[in-house]
């Protein structure tokens, strides 16, 4: 029979405090300060329920129960890659925040229920065609509205009215 010394074999502690990769954990009813040991860049909280191995200093080698937010911390750039789809996922949202955002794509599909856009300035630039498809449409323009054409063509099926205070037709 192999036996394990007592001190070396994993179990369960509760985080007490943490001060950057040192953790204060109860394990067995006793206070003691852990290293985070874990391989991937996990910031323990509070309450969170981690594994961990040996005496002082123990070391945490897993995460059993999470109380609050997941938080990763990376000291440099990240880069990740997958063969295939890559799919993120939520119950309630998912936010991006930066001070510089940019997306390349063969193709951008933004499927919604509701799409809203607040934005200072806006330009896109269309090389071909640019396409809206609606049901009704309302612009309202506090300022002036300019389009410039080489040709332009209003359709209705019914009326076409034309309301200002002046009308310059030629």
């Amino acid at each position: 029979m192999i036996e394990t010394m007592q001190s070396v074999k994993p179990g369960p502690a509760t985080v007490l405090q943490t001060q950057g990769a040192r953790l204060r954990v109860l394990r067995d009813g006793h206070e003691v300060e852990a290293l985070n040991a874990l391989a991937f860049p996990y910031a323990p909280g509070q309450g969170d329920v981690v594994l961990v191995i040996g005496e002082e200093p123990a070391y945490v080698i897993g995460v059993l129960q999470t109380t609050g937010d997941m938080k990763l911390h990376f000291p440099a750039n990240v880069h990740m890659h997958a063969k295939g789809a890559f799919q993120f996922s939520s119950g309630e949202r998912i936010e991006l925040q930066a001070p510089e955002a940019k997306v390349t794509a063969g193709k951008w599909e933004v499927v919604a229920r509701t799409l809203s856009e607040k934005v200072h300035n806006a330009v896109r630039w269309v090389k071909d065609l640019a396409s809206l498809k609606a049901g009704r449409r309302k612009v309202s323009v506090e300022g002036a509205n300019i389009e410039r054409a080489e040709r332009h063509l209003l359709k209705a099926k019914k009326e076409v009215r034309v309301n200002g205070e002046r009308i310059h037709l030629g």
